[in-house]
């Protein structure tokens, strides 16, 4: 894609409670895995929780902790089995609940991880990460008019926990101002989005989506000379990220380095061979070359691979174009044109009266 969000690692809620109701060998278990928990060793967390859920069945924290480490391991369904089970034994367990919502969020299920969320809305009204997590699903659904209602508010919290050195670190900040960026991006906001991803980078100049973010919206400015800049520090800050490559290649072709902006493709796509964005760029790069039927291949191959690529029916109807089809031309940019790209109009009133 042209500009990406910015999914990170929310902090999961780590349960460190003792109760007199529990056995001795039970909370040594339990508070072991903690500390294993904290120092990185997700393995003997598990292990540790698992002993201590074998010595009393019924210690939902346990059962907690334990999904915590099995998502910070990528382990999504055993993570959401173990919220659920501290749920069922603690029906009000609004850290559990949290929880489960970030392991559905991970595992693809937005529909449950907003339910849980939404639950839990009051309790967590002065939480930046529950709104930066409701702002993420709200994405995965395309209604990006709430994202950015929830990202402006996880943005100010963020900054007031930042200025009381509490909860939140920069990165969180960076990282809320980044997604907020691309959700104007994509209304097409140019000003704001430009404004965001500048904070981010004033808050951490090494945060690479980032540079990736802001120098696309050069791109649609055909700024180009200020894109390569910031793509180049993406591609050098993350070079086996194949959207950077694909990114800072299109910025060269529409700059005029024809082959540097191809090598920069190719390389994209050895990274990630199903990159509709890079298929759509070999097509715009062979409109350049006046290749019509080699546009045509790889424009087509891009529709296949991908929908919502920008400009895609656009650069269909210049292949048409260079080819003779004018009628099939006329189509393409009257798609492009009800897509709400300007690039199409002039071909519109030039070619199809």
């Amino acid at each position: 894609v042209m500009t990406r969000f910015l999914y990170f690692a929310l902090s999961c809620l780590l349960l460190a409670a003792c109760s007199s109701k529990r056995s001795d060998d039970t909370l040594r278990f339990f508070q072991r895995g903690n500390i294993e928990l904290k120092a990185g060793d997700r393995t003997e967390a598990i292990r540790l929780y698992s002993e201590a859920i074998a010595t009393d069945e019924d210690f939902p924290d346990a059962y907690n902790n334990r999904g915590v480490a099995y998502m910070n391991g990528g382990e999504y369904e055993r993570a959401i089995g173990d919220f659920s089970e501290a749920l069922r034994l603690s029906p009000d367990y609004k850290q559990a609940r949290f929880n489960r919502a970030q392991a559905f969020e991970k595992a693809g299920q937005p529909v449950k991880s907003l339910e849980d969320l939404q639950r839990i809305a009051d309790d967590y009204k002065d939480s930046a990460q529950f709104y930066l997590l409701r702002g993420n699903l709200y994405v995965s659904r395309n209604d990006l008019r709430e994202a950015l209602k929830d990202y402006s508010v996880a943005v100010s919290r963020y900054v007031k926990d930042t200025v009381r050195n509490r909860e939140a670190s920069k990165r969180n900040l960076t990282e809320a101002y980044v997604n907020r960026g691309v959700v104007h991006y994509n209304l097409r906001d140019d000003h704001s989005a430009e404004h965001d991803f500048k904070i981010a980078l004033a808050i951490d100049s090494l945060q690479d989506f980032a540079c990736n973010n802001l120098a696309q919206v050069y791109v649609r400015r055909k700024q180009y000379d200020s894109a390569l800049v910031f793509l180049n520090k993406a591609a050098r800050l993350n070079p086996n990220q194949p959207y950077y490559r694909n990114n800072f290649g299109y910025a060269l072709i529409q700059n005029g380095n024809l082959e540097e902006g191809m090598s920069e493709i190719r390389k994209s796509l050895a990274l990630d061979g199903n990159n509709a964005w890079a298929y759509r760029n070999l097509g715009v790069y062979h409109l350049r070359k006046k290749n019509f039927a080699e546009a045509l291949a790889n424009l087509r191959k891009a529709g296949e691979l991908g929908s919502g690529v920008e400009l895609l029916r656009f650069y269909l109807g210049e292949a048409y174009l260079g080819l003779g089809d004018t009628d099939e031309a006329c189509e393409s940019w009257r798609m492009s044109k009800e897509l709400g790209e300007k690039e199409a109009e002039s071909r519109l009133k030039e070619y199809c009266k």
